[in-house]
């Protein structure tokens, strides 16, 4: 029992001198590159939900983030020079212009080394489009290079058909979202690439049924960054990642971060498919309240330090946490910010109060599933989520939640 008192004052020694530090750090770095990133040019694209231009201003998935970073970095973002226009331009001036930074882009293989990347900060779906009255039936890589698809001119997604097997001359390129569409329902191509949140907020916009248009392919998952000149310093990478990391984990006072309702706002809600099932996410559970029962101290510690078997080493999204009866958490495998942090009353970033809701099932039945939406450790994005809880009693002799989950 000595051991593990010390265990747990050497870790809460840890955990304060490094939030003292991280703080002091945080302070000293905004001073220094606050006039930096203020001298930047912030360049963009039409690119619903995630940057897009109304009355003269920017909103959108990436601006918003980009905005709560501004926020938290001191920088004053009315002097921040920011340039929207079509995506060949704005990318071409990021790659040739020093303190320009473009958003949002996805990141694959053949930019890697174009630019300097922070994020990631949203997830994409990119998919084949095609007119309902068509009735186009696209199985497989091979069936989509028999169609000519239309594409927006240095978009991701000719990369991602072309290592696909689609031929080049299979592909049509345009400059705007406008002449996508139109090309599309004019016949100027067989279907269009694009991605399916953005598709299913334009297409009412530019004055079509969305009835007459079908999902035919999904093309990949991928992920959206900012990304900054080649010849941007590495330290100024390393802090604006190091923010955006704090940004997206920092929970505010109602139980949500300001990412997680950026993302609640314009609905970019996914499904996902994990490896995890319903059985690992029990079995994590059961061995989890099994270990507090029999060392509630030495097993909180080693949660709290994100220890295995708390965290799957290979799967990260498959990690233990735990709250009191109080719905105050106490263990977390993943987000030390959390650990002590009431949350009764809290919500997720659409309202719902599933803390509350998993204490009470708890409470009332002794295991239960609770479904909410959250982000996944290991990615960025808003996801659904569901949660096992089950009810223990530790050996410290208090009453503890244990829960573990899996994204659907």
């Amino acid at each position: 029992m000595k051991a593990n008192k010390l265990l747990n004052l050497a870790l809460l020694t840890f955990v304060v001198t490094f939030i003292v530090s991280s703080c002091k750090k945080n302070n000293d770095e905004t001073k220094d590159y606050a006039k930096e990133i203020e001298a930047f040019k912030f360049l963009t694209e039409n690119y619903p939900p995630f940057n897009y231009e109304e009355e003269g201003k920017v909103y959108g998935v990436s601006a918003d983030i980009l905005n709560g970073l501004f926020a938290k970095m001191n920088v004053n973002s009315s002097v921040v020079s920011l340039e929207i226009d079509e995506w060949e331009k704005v990318y071409q001036k990021t790659l040739s212009e020093s303190n320009s930074m473009l958003f949002s882009v996805v990141r694959i293989p053949e930019r890697e080394h174009l630019f300097k990347w922070v994020g990631p900060i949203a997830p994409q779906k990119d998919v084949i489009i095609a007119l309902t009255s068509q009735q186009i039936a696209i199985n497989n890589p091979a069936d989509l290079a028999t169609h000519t698809i239309g594409v927006i001119a240095g978009y991701s997604n000719i990369a991602q058909l072309t290592n696909l097997g689609v031929p080049q001359s299979m592909l049509i390129e345009v400059h705007s979202i406008e002449t996508l569409y139109n090309g599309l329902t004019s016949g100027l191509f067989d279907c269009i690439a694009y991605s399916e949140i953005g598709h299913n907020l334009v297409v009412g916009s530019l004055g079509y049924d969305p009835e007459n248009f079908d999902i035919a392919y999904t093309i990949q998952v991928t992920q959206l960054y900012f990304a900054l000149n080649i010849n941007t310093s590495d330290e100024l990478i390393e802090y604006m990642q190091s923010v955006l990391d704090n940004f997206k984990m920092d929970k505010t006072v109602d139980g949500s971060s300001v990412y997680e309702k950026i993302l609640n706002k314009y609905h970019v809600i996914q499904h996902i498919e994990d490896n995890i099932t319903e059985q690992m996410v029990i079995d994590l559970v059961n061995t989890t309240a099994s270990q507090l029962e029999n060392d509630a101290p030495g097993t909180i510690a080693r949660i709290n330090a994100g220890q295995a078997p708390f965290i799957d080493p290979i799967n990260p999204s498959l990690y233990a946490f735990a709250y009191d009866t109080t719905v105050t958490m106490r263990a977390h495998a993943t987000n030390l910010l959390l650990v002590g942090v009431n949350f009764k009353g809290k919500t997720d970033a659409a309202g719902k109060a599933f803390r509350d809701e998993i204490i009470r099932g708890a409470l009332a039945h002794g295991t239960g599933w609770e479904d909410y939406i959250y982000t996944k450790p290991d990615q960025s994005g808003l996801y659904y989520k569901t949660t096992y809880y089950k009810l223990c009693s530790a050996s410290d002799g208090k009453q503890y939640v244990v829960c573990a989950g899996r994204y659907k």
